[in-house]
């Protein structure tokens, strides 16, 4: 017969203690991975919205000297607060003749022993956007010559 413990009128059996201590130990680890993936999810998120913004900032003004100004005021807003866990945060952007090149990365360090040796302690996050430079002088006048050429130079 097993050896069974009395406790206010009711037998429980040991086993129970063992599987609660199995089952306890697999959940807390797998709501732990799961809150970590979470934070490092938000933080590429915000990456990618960062470096959109950048590319779109600086493809909407006219002069360059305007787009690098856009740019820059957009770069200077971004904080380490927004950002769940990244480190050594670096983002740079480039203004060409006709588009604006944005990117960011960062390190995200990893807890833990096996992530110590699969992932070299540490995830890294690299983001980059391309925004063509609008030109509507340009379009218009294309237009405008279109329309001319359609229509014989009458309005």
């Amino acid at each position: 017969m097993k050896k069974m413990w009395k406790k206010k009128g009711k037998f429980w059996r040991g086993s129970y203690t063992v599987e609660a201590a199995v089952i306890m130990s697999i959940t807390i680890l797998v709501l732990g991975t799961l809150i970590f993936a979470i934070f490092y999810a938000h933080d590429r998120a915000v990456f990618q919205s960062i470096v959109c913004e950048m590319a779109a900032a600086g493809s909407s003004c006219a002069t360059e000297n305007e787009q690098t100004k856009a740019v820059d005021a957009v770069k200077k807003q971004v904080k380490a607060s927004r950002f769940l866990g990244s480190q050594e945060l670096t983002g740079s952007a480039a203004v060409g003749e006709d588009q604006v090149s944005a990117s960011w990365s960062a390190v995200y360090p990893v807890p833990g022993f096996a992530m110590k040796y699969l992932a070299g302690g540490e995830l890294s996050i690299e983001t980059s956007w391309n925004s063509m430079i609008a030109a509507p002088v340009d379009t218009i006048r294309l237009i405008r010559g279109a329309g001319e050429l359609i229509t014989g130079g009458d309005d």
